[in-house]
């Protein structure tokens, strides 16, 4: 499997706790990016092989039953952050909230080009 390397610029989204790990994939690359370097290769080989097309930005929550393991994946044009929650924290209102900070971005985007 051709895939991206260990990023430590993804350690300010992975503390330990709430958040486990973080991986960047595109659809045509696969896996860009992840932190911390010792992900798990079903994580990688998944989120390298994960195809999700949505209309503007969007979440998704994955539960893998055979690692125990509940990842928050946003959308966002060809790409996906995907992120190891811990089983305490909401994914579905961090999904939310990070979903609302991507729509602000698509604004403040759209009002820059125009």
């Amino acid at each position: 499997m051709e895939r991206g390397s260990a990023w430590e610029g993804l350690g300010v989204l992975v503390d330990g706790l709430a958040v486990k790990s973080a991986v960047v994939a595109g659809f045509a690359e696969g896996i860009i990016a992840y932190w911390p370097p010792d992900v798990d290769e079903v994580v990688l080989e998944l989120f390298n092989n994960l195809y999700l097309q949505a209309p503007g930005p969007a979440y998704v929550i994955i539960y893998l039953s055979a690692l125990d393991r509940t990842f928050l994946a946003i959308v966002y044009d060809e790409r996906v952050l995907a992120l190891e929650v811990d089983k305490r924290v909401d994914a579905r209102r961090m999904g939310e909230r990070l979903l609302r900070i991507f729509e602000g971005l698509e604004r403040a985007k759209a009002s820059w080009s125009s």
